[in-house]
């Protein structure tokens, strides 16, 4: 006689009576290691940016170090009732973008407080219960430990140091308490996704992915390519070149077109910076409506000279004449979408495991340039239906700020529009016309 042991898979053993001990135990250690690999997968499901907490150290300037405490507090981090206020609106994780810069600067106990100060956040977020992707996110403008400096090459000393603060992020999120944990290795490479530079990249993505794995064999990593993390970044990338890719979660950002989802966003250097109310999809109202507003935008910029106004005025308008001759609607999303799945297809990547870690829209409020609620929510939901469509994942940009889906930096009131256009709140509309 035998006896049969099945598990969720079908069959896992055939064992004859006598041997029933010795395959029970066989059983038992199966349990034990089906358990730990199932607490070790990683579901993104529905996620949020939470993007101000740890990206803006107090950096010294001049010179490389960083004043203590390491991490600013305004705006204000969201506290337990906001956080648990996020989960019970639908979603399930937090991105959080931190600076690694700390970790690279800091030795001995400042860099162990430095991790206290971290994990106290992912304790908190996890006791919300949300799951937690911490995402390294060098910050660009920052000469010595920033993003330039980081991928200026494999032997750069902010690469050597960036790569061991992977490693040791790697093996501490590894042996802390924390479960539902991932590893996202660097956010928006500045390199190009072409020639030289992508082969350059391709090389780095590698190695950061062997020192993340030389701290931990089996934290869920997320990785990226170059061109600031768009699909044709994330296209260029070859997986083949990244050894054991079990736990890969693969990323790229979204906000196309830019002129549309970056409209009257004042930290930019390109012309769209002046651009307000642009309708979502192009042509959806008329053209004459945003051009009309460009000269008095033009004119409130403080630091232009009559040249730089002109110009500013002639690279708005073109920038707006273009989004509208594109004709870019939903149509041009899906597509989008589609040759990124064909890319995971081709390279055996389950869909799940693509994640677009960042897609939002610069909000018009109060007298300040930005997109309309009706065309932001128009776009959100066009964004997270292609999505879905695919079987992605997805983390709307951002909790807070121009970008956000709270109210304010003091009115942390969740935005029902958005929670609509993000399939969780059935009647989410919004408040008025420019909302």
């Amino acid at each position: 006689m035998q006896w049969f042991v099945f598990n969720a898979r079908g069959v896992f053993a055939r064992c004859a009576i006598p041997q029933r001990g010795l395959c029970l135990a066989v059983v038992i250690s199966f349990l034990v290691i089906s358990s730990a690999t199932a607490r070790a997968e990683f579901a993104v499901g529905r996620a949020i940016n939470i993007a101000q907490w740890f990206t803006w150290p107090r950096y010294e300037s001049p010179g490389s170090g960083i004043s203590w405490p390491p991490y600013r507090e305004t705006p204000r981090p969201p506290n337990a009732l906001e956080l648990e206020a996020l989960r019970k609106a639908g979603f399930e994780t937090v991105r959080l973008p931190v600076d690694p810069g700390p970790f690279m600067v800091f030795q001995g106990e400042r860099r162990d407080a430095v991790y206290g100060i971290l994990f106290e956040a992912i304790r908190r977020i996890r006791t919300a219960g949300l799951n937690v992707i911490v995402d390294f996110h060098p910050n660009s403008r920052h000469a010595v430990w920033g993003q330039n400096a980081i991928v200026a090459g494999m032997e750069a000393p902010a690469f050597i140091a960036f790569a061991n603060a992977v490693e040791e992020m790697a093996r501490r999120l590894q042996a802390s308490k924390h479960d539902n944990i991932a590893f996202e290795l660097i956010n928006e490479p500045r390199l190009k996704c072409k020639g030289a530079e992508q082969e350059l990249w391709q090389r780095m993505m590698a190695r950061l992915i062997e020192r993340a794995r030389a701290g931990s064999g089996t934290l869920p990593l997320i990785v990226t390519g170059a061109c600031i993390s768009t699909p044709e970044g994330l296209m260029a990338l070859d997986p083949s070149g990244f050894g054991d890719r079990s736990n890969l979660i693969y990323t790229f950002h979204y906000y196309e077109p830019f002129t549309f989802s970056h409209q009257g966003a004042q930290f930019i250097p390109w012309p769209d910076k002046y651009l307000d109310e642009v309708p979502w999809p192009a042509g959806s109202r008329p053209i004459e409506q945003p051009l009309a507003l460009i000269p008095d935008r033009v004119k409130a910029a403080a630091g232009l000279d009559e040249a730089a106004r002109a110009k500013a005025l002639t690279g708005a308008e073109a920038n707006l004449r273009r989004f509208y001759t594109s004709g870019a609607g939903a149509a041009l999303v899906q597509k989008r979408f589609a040759d990124v799945r064909r890319w995971a297809d081709g390279h055996g990547i389950a869909p799940k495991n693509i994640f677009i870690g960042e897609f939002g829209v610069w909000r018009k409020h109060a007298n300040f340039p930005g997109a309309r609620c009706e065309d932001r929510v128009h776009w959100l939901s066009d964004v997270r239906t292609a999505a879905e469509k695919e079987g992605f994942t997805w983390a709307y940009f951002n909790y807070d700020g121009p970008f956000g889906i709270v109210a304010s930096d003091t009115d942390r009131t969740l935005d029902p529009a958005v929670l609509g256009a993000l399939g969780m709140k059935r009647d989410g509309k919004c408040a008025g016309a420019g909302g």
